[in-house]
């Protein structure tokens, strides 16, 4: 796509925008389908920002899981080697 068809595919876009904009926000009609939607996109919005939520702590936990992962693949890193000070795993008694 050349920078001809780019301008003209964003005027386009642009004018397209503004007339829904104005449309809704200038005329009865507008403000009546407004209305109608606006608890609708206020459900998404408290939906979303859950689902955010959601997304963050699975990320701490996964950090999380990945630090503990790292953790138990290098024992001898640890103080006392990993296994208590023994430098050994534990055995069953």
């Amino acid at each position: 796509m050349d920078d001809r068809s780019r301008i003209l595919l964003s005027a386009v876009l642009g004018a397209l925008a503004g007339g829904v904009a104005g449309y809704l926000y200038l005329t009865d009609d507008g403000r009546r389908v407004r209305e109608r939607l606006e608890p609708g996109l206020e459900d998404l919005g408290r939906e979303l920002r859950r689902l955010r939520g959601a997304i963050d702590r699975a990320r701490v936990a996964a950090e999380e899981g990945w630090q503990t992962i790292e953790d138990l693949r290098r024992p001898a890193a640890r103080p006392g080697g990993g296994w208590g000070g023994s430098g050994r795993p534990p055995t069953a008694s």
